[in-house]
């Protein structure tokens, strides 16, 4: 896996096939080891390039405050395609990444042809008190990373018993989890609010989520209702991260949006 240095950090990253550039973001505490499906299904047609963030896999450390978090992240993608010369390109974020595909879309318009937004939100503020309760739930949730190794494994079993590829490739980051990063990267999401400045996004975009979580269903509907150019697609018996839950669907509908784009 070849390694960016630069000034700021270092960045971990994959590059496979030859074609297009597709590059994919990956969620919270996660590394591109997460989209082996889509580099097996897409460089055959598409260059596929998979990037650690910092402060995820085998990037480097995060620095400096929260606040200014996603634009290092965001920076640092700059940074990887100018090296890899890339000028622009279809980015698709998963769940945590979804938020910074967006934050990069709307940081860097020049580089981006396309978004796909998987499983994730334009922000996570409730328009009621359900919703307020459920969002409250998943970020007690989150907390669970500190538990003994073997009962976090455990609950990832049964959370993902339906899905063995997703289960195998969560445990896999469970055990590779950088948690105190994590952890600053989730703050940053819990900051993050671009459903005011969606409206601002002027490139095509794929929304696609699954159907098993339903707050999930509606913070992607909410985001996409504010985008022009934007289509969703549900996914069946599908959580996140929708990727690895339901590959082969995820697959087409990723290979039809690309398709359409001409890409």
């Amino acid at each position: 896996m070849p390694l960016l240095k630069t000034a700021k950090t270092s960045l971990f990253y994959s590059d496979d096939g030859d074609g297009k550039p597709l590059i994919f973001i990956h969620g919270l505490g996660a590394s591109g080891k997460m989209f082996e499906p889509q580099i097996t299904e897409f460089s055959p047609t598409h260059r596929v390039i998979c990037p650690d963030l910092r402060g995820s896999g085998r990037s480097g450390r995060l620095t400096g405050p929260v606040a200014g978090l996603l634009d290092r992240q965001c920076d640092d993608i700059a940074d990887l395609m100018d090296c890899l010369g890339v000028p622009r390109a279809v980015v698709c974020g998963v769940s945590y990444g979804g938020v910074v595909t967006c934050h990069f879309a709307l940081r860097y318009p020049e580089k981006v042809r396309a978004v796909i937004i998987v499983d994730s939100a334009g922000d996570t503020e409730p328009v009621s008190v359900k919703e307020r309760l459920i969002l409250i739930s998943l970020c007690a949730a989150f907390w669970l990373i500190y538990l003994p190794l073997p009962l976090l494994l455990s609950a990832i079993r049964r959370q993902y018993r339906r899905w063995p590829l997703a289960a195998r490739h969560i445990a896999h980051i469970a055990k590779n989890l950088r948690k105190r990063e994590t952890v600053l990267q989730q703050f940053a999401l819990l900051r993050a609010n671009h459903t005011r400045r969606l409206h601002q996004l002027n490139c095509p975009v794929l929304g696609i989520v699954g159907s098993a979580l339903a707050i999930s269903l509606r913070l992607m509907q909410r985001a996409m209702q504010k985008i022009r150019d934007s289509e969703l697609y549900v996914i069946t018996n599908s959580i996140d991260p929708t990727n690895l839950c339901q590959p082969e669907r995820f697959a087409e509908l990723v290979r039809g949006f690309l398709n359409r784009l001409n890409w």
